[in-house]
């Protein structure tokens, strides 16, 4: 999440995406396997990924404009 314009695209690449997803993964794995089968999580995981249009902003950030 971009914290100064939460519309606009966040500052992560895609290897810090899939980093990060990897890691929710894997607390996700330690939650599960600490509170053993008689609980059930229910997640809604959705992998993070690099904004398209990042360059752009980047480039412009005060300019910039979602198209």
């Amino acid at each position: 999440m971009n914290w100064d314009s939460p519309s606009d695209p966040g500052p992560w690449r895609e290897a810090e995406c899939h980093d990060f997803n990897e890691a929710v993964r894997q607390a996700l794995g330690r939650l599960r396997a600490e509170l053993g089968p008689a609980w059930q999580i229910h997640d809604e995981f959705y992998a993070l990924h690099e904004d398209a249009d990042l360059d752009r902003y980047l480039a412009d950030p005060k300019g910039f404009v979602r198209s």
